[in-house]
């Protein structure tokens, strides 16, 4: 039998085994045999994943690091939004790291949960906006399907609002503009024979492609209108004076150029004169296409000797890229709207800056797409001139907090350009198609109930309180417009003047407020204003009448924008008196024609 130990032997054996075990990891801690608690072991530190700042193209902008691929967790509402493929989200997609919010990302850091999708129809965006809208009438939050918000061209925004409003206004709620995130900058465009840029007249009895009532078919039509060209609205008909219109399968701007324009798919039509059936019918074809990116590639590929005729690049205001959202989630979530304004403009000072945070921007695009690779929207983003037939292609900008500021007229010396763009194309829209947009059955919502932008000014708040450097909003340098560059389009302006002087009337202020609007909308071209006068009395008094005619259209202009309006925009300002008359001074009414300011818009864009 073992002979059983005494307690205070146990006790002293216990004592002996503790110092053994402290005394043995202390030995074993300085001999590095095991980790010591509170040193930290030493490690080759990760390599930090941002812009270089020697690279900087903008000064202020310090690099931020990139997003992680990993998904962030954020406790805010879903914020699910759908878009077309357009580079002028790209910082969006930087902000957010992909089609969710990740890790490390900008749209984390204020707050944002959101869902990126692309949608190419609009007719679904559509839907799914409807479907959101009933979800949030009965009860939800936010939306396990559909969308809240959509990405869309801001110079459509009233025809969207129009279609939707009405149905939404039964679930107690309506679609609002609240900012942009970027513009079309040359890839969306009017694109047809070379020898239209040169003479746009030459447009008249043709026919273009394309999705009608869309954004590029606006600039289409305002290339018309600058140009005093008759559009015939009616696609069942041909007018031989007027341009004429195909319209796109299934509403696809890539399918107008590769099913019709390459195709040269003709249809029967009958004729028209002066708004009667004249009793002819003939063969339509397609002889120009409006498009954006890849459609203007293929159409130039597609039909040798297709050109540019115009496009967002000229008409740089034309077309920014707007969130539509409703307004039942966006007043219910106001700090996560100004929070995904702040994260995306923050993203858009670094593209503005780095074009390594570009490339960046554009693999996440890639991903969010499923199209393409990084380098083709990187390309495509800047523009490009195509080798094979020497047109510029693609073309796009994001826009920060200032570029906003200045669009939205919220900053001193800007006329508001996104309520010029709304206004005008929502009145082309009712001029050719009264029976859509009646205005008692079906009206376009004014500017003022369209847009609401106190959610730029929560996100200018957010970014002053955070202490973000903003980088300078976009310019326009005029000079190789002015000095090289080549009429664009050529109008006359019949302006109400005082008898004998060139004291505006008010009727004459009325229409230079329309004309401000609408050269704001073709920000980057420069301007030539020439002024006439019929052939009563000499051009000792003509010729000095008709330069301060001319003149007081440019103070006009300036006083009501003066940073819209520089003096570097206008190449000239020149009275000619009774010298080029349009139509003979033979009538009251002739002679009225021959009375005219004619304003000439130039651009360089070759």
């Amino acid at each position: 039998m073992a002979q059983r130990i005494k307690p205070q032997a146990k006790a002293f054996l216990v004592i002996i085994g503790i110092l053994i075990v402290v005394f043995g990891f202390r030995a074993a801690m300085q001999h590095g045999l095991i980790p010591t608690p509170g040193i930290l072991k030493s490690v080759v530190a990760s390599k930090v994943n941002l812009p270089k700042q020697e690279d900087a193209k903008v000064q202020g902008v310090a690099p931020l690091p990139y997003p992680s691929s990993s998904p962030a967790h954020v406790s805010a509402n879903a914020l699910n939004i759908e878009e077309w493929e357009w580079d002028a989200q790209n910082d969006e997609h930087l902000a957010n790291g992909g089609p969710d919010t990740t890790k490390g990302s900008l749209m984390e850091k204020y707050g944002v949960n959101l869902h990126i999708a692309r949608q190419d129809s609009n007719d679904q965006m559509k839907k799914d906006l409807l479907s959101c809208a009933k979800q949030l009438h009965d009860g939800d939050q936010t939306c396990s399907s559909g969308a809240e918000g959509i990405l869309v061209m801001g110079d459509s925004g009233g025809q969207w609002l129009a279609d939707l409003n009405p149905q939404l206004a039964k679930l107690g709620m309506k679609l609002k503009i609240v900012g942009a995130t970027g513009r079309s900058n040359g890839e969306d465009a009017l694109l047809g024979p070379a020898e239209w840029k040169d003479n746009p007249r030459l447009m008249l009895g043709k026919t273009i492609v394309g999705v009608i009532r869309d954004g590029d078919w606006n600039i289409a039509l305002a290339f018309e209108g600058f140009n005093n060209l008759k559009n015939n609205p009616d696609l069942t008909t041909y007018d031989p004076d007027a341009v004429n219109w195909i319209s796109a399968p299934d509403d696809d701007y890539i399918k107008a150029v590769t099913e019709v324009y390459n195709q040269h798919k003709c249809e029967s039509r009958k004729e028209v004169k002066d708004g009667h059936l004249d009793g002819k019918t003939v063969q339509v074809c397609p002889d120009g296409v409006v498009t954006w990116t890849p459609g203007d590639e293929q159409a130039v590929h597609g039909v040798p000797g297709t050109a540019k005729i115009i496009s967002s690049k000229e008409y740089s205001a034309q077309m920014p890229d707007v969130l539509l959202i409703l307004d039942k989630f966006a007043n219910n979530n106001r700090d996560e709207i100004a929070g995904f304004w702040a994260a995306t403009w923050t993203a858009a000072d670094q593209i503005k800056a780095y074009d390594a945070a570009l490339m960046k921007a554009c693999e996440i695009s890639a991903k969010i797409y499923n199209d393409q690779d990084a380098n083709y929207w990187f390309n495509y983003s800047k523009g490009i001139r195509d080798k094979a037939t020497g047109q510029p292609l693609g073309g796009s900008a994001v826009f920060n907090l200032q570029d906003n500021l200045q669009y939205f007229g919220l900053a001193e010396g800007y006329q508001n350009n996104m309520k010029a763009t709304y206004e005008t194309f929502a009145r082309i829209d009712m001029e050719q198609y009264p029976s859509l947009f009646d205005p008692k059955k079906n009206p376009i919502p004014t500017y003022m109930e369209a847009v609401d932008t106190s959610y730029i000014r929560a996100a200018q708040d957010l970014l002053t309180n955070a202490g973000s450097q903003s980088a300078p909003a976009e310019t326009v340098d005029y000079t190789s417009e002015v000095q090289t560059g080549s009429q664009v389009s050529k109008a006359a302006l019949y302006i109400s003047f005082a008898t004998g002087s060139a004291q505006l009337t008010p009727e004459g202020q009325e229409q230079l407020k329309q004309l401000a609007e609408n050269l704001g909308i073709a920000k980057s071209l420069a301007l030539q204003l020439d002024g006439y006068t019929d052939n009563t009395g000499s051009d000792t008094v003509n010729i000095p009448l008709s330069h301060a005619r001319a003149e007081a259209v440019k103070a006009y202009l300036q006083q009501v924008a003066p940073r819209d309006f520089p003096n570097s925009r206008f190449k000239s300002v020149e009275g000619h008196g009774s010298q080029n008359p349009i139509v003979p001074n033979d009538t009251p009414a002739d002679k009225q024609k021959n009375r005219r300011v004619e304003i000439i818009q130039i651009g360089d864009n070759n």
